[in-house]
């Protein structure tokens, strides 16, 4: 690969996921993140990598995702990334293996180990691009200046189960002129208790949800990766030796091996340092149907005495009388209607479909 602009950082993007949370419009092979449901219709994926070309250059943003997904990812993004700068997992572990798959394969193609990564999901939404922008900027000053890893904050707007929280510190001194705040964070808790996160929600100013957006140095997370997980200190070392030697089918058995489990659990909670910086551009991770309040995306809606539904059924007319706060979502082999609270348990649809061997609906 031709030489890259070393003062901008490397993005990586995590596609990847099934995001089971939108079934039945979210298949294995059409997940979330290329549904269209980005700006002007796009995809989250595509949105995604237009802001990640906002602060980095095309040779520098890389997008991770699942073998089975490649074609599909490709065919949505291959006009905006360099085609080598597409990796597959040969088979789905989780985040903490695929980050750790890019930086082995940025470290082979030259990276040095001062130079500043950033990790992006490719299924968030936000709605201003100048904030998110300053706040990744402060970030990678805070990366760069110290031995930390740092993390994105929001302000919680409720008392969620889903997130993880960063519980805060006083503020820091970075590098920079940028007037954006940066926080030790104290504790790491992933995904708590309810009563530990109403807990966390009346604790002001105190508590802050992870965003799932991480920045680091190369070398720095190399080194807390591997010094909390031998299994991944090891197979770091494996897969760049495969990679070097250009043995794919090695590559997949040694990644095989690799425990399937998230960076929020394998570093995040562990790691001997982390910081954050908030994150204010009206951001949403878009777990479920819910989050997508006011959506209307059919061929036409016709609503009765009806009112904050989230609706999706491309190419059909969808008639709603005398109904709120539900979900409608219908594809050609599945309709989905719940209340709008219960968003979360599309899970428990798709357990049920895996467990009477409907595969092809999954």
């Amino acid at each position: 690969m031709a030489d890259v602009d070393r003062t901008k950082p490397w993005v990586f993007i995590l596609a990847g996921g099934s995001g089971r949370r939108f079934w039945p419009a979210s298949r294995r092979e059409t997940p979330k993140h290329l549904l269209p449901l980005g700006p002007d219709g796009g995809t989250l994926l595509r949105a995604t990598v237009q802001r990640a070309l906002g602060i980095t250059i095309k040779d520098r943003v890389l997008v991770i995702t699942a073998a089975d997904q490649a074609a599909a990812v490709l065919a949505d993004v291959g006009d905006l990334i360099i085609r080598d700068n597409l990796l597959a997992e040969p088979v789905p572990r989780n985040t903490a293996p695929a980050i750790a798959l890019g930086i082995v394969t940025v470290a082979l193609r030259g990276a040095g180990p001062h130079e500043p990564i950033i990790v992006l999901p490719s299924d968030h939404g936000l709605t201003d691009l100048e904030a998110w922008e300053a706040s990744l900027r402060r970030a990678v000053d805070a990366a760069s200046e110290h031995k930390t890893i740092v993390t994105l904050g929001v302000e919680p707007t409720f008392a969620s189960t889903g997130f993880g929280y960063l519980g805060l510190g006083g503020e820091e001194e970075t590098a920079g002129d940028s007037d954006v705040p940066v926080r030790k964070v104290l504790q790491f808790r992933e995904k708590p208790s309810v009563e530990l996160a109403e807990d966390y929600f009346a604790a002001k100013g105190s508590w802050w949800w992870n965003a799932g957006i991480f920045v680091f140095r190369l070398g720095y997370l190399w080194y807390v990766m591997g010094d909390l997980r031998e299994d991944l200190d090891l197979g770091m070392q494996l897969l760049s030796a495969c990679i070097q030697q250009g043995d794919q089918a090695a590559l997949a058995e040694e990644y095989a091996k690799l425990e399937s489990i998230s960076v929020d659990y394998a570093v995040m909670e562990q790691a001997p340092s982390l910081m954050s910086v908030p994150l204010d551009c009206g951001w949403s991770d878009l777990g479920s149907w819910d989050a997508l309040e006011g959506l209307a995306q059919a061929e036409e809606v016709v609503a009765v005495g009806s009112s904050d539904n989230v609706v999706y059924a491309p190419g059909k007319t969808v008639a709603l009388v005398g109904v709120s706060d539900l979900v409608l979502v219908a594809t050609d082999d599945a309709i989905l209607v719940m209340p709008r609270e219960r968003a979360q348990e599309v899970k428990d649809v798709t357990d049920e479909l895996a467990e009477r061997g409907r595969d092809e609906l999954l």
